[in-house]
């Protein structure tokens, strides 16, 4: 009996992850500092994403802890992701959601997994209209790894297209104007087994239009994120409210405190409501970590008297 074929999902992957991984070796981190920099931009925080692409044959790796999970869940992800740039305009990713257990809380949910897959493509239309000075279209695939936790995954597949607009304000070219616009749809696209009776499948139209003040290093963000919430029998809506600091630690910095990469910490407070359920608010923190596979790769191969 010849052996069963593994699924296409995982097939499509493991090509993508060893595309970009040969591609990222030879030509990430080939041009000089200048380049590091662009590379290596502030492309997103939190949940907001902010328009344009990796140049070409450049490739980053981005790794997001979620801090947050070891103050309210019983697992903590790790995400990580690998982008490509290609062409000039395009940009590809793969990246994947692993998750382990909380050392400070215990339950159901407090082990290990795989967590989720995803798979992503963006396109860098430039200026739209008369108005936004970049629009970045994305369409991004999350698709659920063994048996996740359902706030991580609600094991379904999710497909999500989305664009992010940015316009800077002229009169004030330290702030920026962003819009961010998505649709995410969750459909059954792989052979599983049947949800947890608790899952409720979901679409959701999200809208989230939001201002980005950063002179420097330092920026302040103010955001209202509105969704639109379909369920199976009935549907509601969701407001949500965030303001914060960022902090941008700029290359240089990261050296002095031996730290590789390009490191960005974030801070809001957030306030949402879903219209018929209740309000929520707290405390919302994130630290997040990218680099070239060119300075990994360097890294991990130096010798201990190179890395003194």
């Amino acid at each position: 009996m010849s052996p069963r074929p593994s699924p296409w999902y995982r097939r499509f992957s493991l090509t993508a992850l060893s595309t970009f991984f040969f591609a990222g070796a030879v030509h990430a981190g080939e041009t000089g500092e200048r380049m590091r920099e662009r590379m290596l931009r502030m492309t997103d925080f939190f949940d907001t994403m902010l328009p344009g692409t990796l140049e070409d044959h450049n490739m980053t790796l981005h790794f997001s802890p979620k801090f947050g999970d070891f103050r309210e869940s019983e697992y903590v992800r790790y995400p990580v992701e690998l982008r490509y740039g290609l062409g000039g305009r395009w940009e590809l990713s793969a990246g994947l959601v692993p998750f382990g257990p909380n050392p400070f809380n215990s339950g159901r949910d407090h082990r290990w997994g795989p967590g989720e897959g995803k798979l992503g493509a963006r396109y860098d239309l430039g200026a739209l209209i008369s108005f936004f000075d970049a629009t970045t279209l994305a369409l991004e695939t999350r698709i659920p790894l063994g048996k996740p936790p359902i706030d991580l995954n609600d094991h379904y597949t999710h497909v999500r297209p989305s664009v992010a607009a940015a316009r800077v304000l002229h009169r004030w070219p330290q702030i920026t104007f962003i819009v961010n616009l998505a649709y995410d749809r969750s459909v059954k696209l792989t052979s599983r087994g049947s949800p947890p009776p608790e899952v409720m499948r979901r679409n959701i139209i999200e809208v989230a239009p939001g201002l980005l003040y950063k002179p420097g290093e330092f920026g302040l963000y103010g955001e209202y994120r509105f969704r639109h919430i379909s369920e199976e029998n009935e549907w509601f809506l969701k407001h949500e409210f965030r303001l914060g600091p960022i902090w941008d630690i700029p290359l240089a910095r990261s050296a002095k405190w031996k730290l590789p990469g390009k490191w960005q910490a974030e801070l809001a407070y957030r306030v949402s409501h879903e219209e018929g359920r209740g309000t929520d608010h707290g405390v919302a923190a994130r630290v997040s970590w990218r680099t070239t596979l060119k300075e990994v790769l360097n890294h991990s191969t130096s010798t201990p008297a190179e890395k003194k």
